[in-house]
């Protein structure tokens, strides 16, 4: 749980720190602008209290699909911000319940245990903020201890290509970073930007 916490504050300083002209810039994930992998992550965090609550799929992605706003004050960004900032209280909130983590869940490939769950959430943020951060120009580093974890999971899928999500693993030094071996796995140049 620490590691999700940390990497979603990584996240949430990121997309704070977007400023309204960079919402429509390019990111190293090359099928989403800033405001588009914002949207993913939104979207991604939605999901977890109504599963973790024990709602079904189809069940969740109603409440998902209800619950999203469209703009209504200062601009794009603004909105954005707010919504990341809504869901993932609710997201933190509903895997920080007494037994949330020894639940399942239900996903699209069936029954899944809370803490591969909450794994796989906490991989996103680290991909994807890095993606954010390299878009925006954020200087920070993402949480050693979650990149770490993250690489460790990525090493055991091998080549993640053939999921559709990623593009072909990108070859790095064996001495590179730790951050840059994890998106290079995940089909990213370190060198983005």
């Amino acid at each position: 749980m620490s590691r999700f916490r940390a990497a979603q504050r990584a996240v949430t300083d990121r997309v704070h720190a977007v400023s309204e002209d960079q919402w429509s810039a390019s990111t190293p994930c090359r099928d989403w602008d800033v405001a588009e992998l914002v949207g993913h992550l939104i979207e991604e965090n939605s999901y977890a209290a109504p599963l973790v609550h024990g709602l079904d799929l189809k069940s969740a992605g109603e409440v998902v699909q209800g619950s999203r706003k469209l703009p209504v004050h200062g601009g794009v960004g603004a909105n954005l911000a707010e919504e990341w900032d809504e869901v993932a209280a609710r997201a933190t909130d509903a895997f920080s319940a007494d037994g949330a983590l020894d639940r399942s869940v239900e996903l699209s490939r069936g029954p899944t245990p809370v803490r591969q769950y909450i794994a796989e959430m906490t991989a996103d943020f680290v991909i994807h903020g890095w993606d954010l951060g390299r878009a925006s120009g954020y200087p920070d580093p993402l949480p050693a201890a979650a990149v770490e974890a993250v690489y460790e999971l990525a090493k055991t899928m091998g080549d993640m290509s053939g999921t559709g999500m990623f593009d072909k693993p990108v070859p790095v030094p064996d001495d590179a970073p730790t951050i840059d071996k994890l998106v290079a796995l995940a089909g990213r140049d370190p060198r983005w930007g």
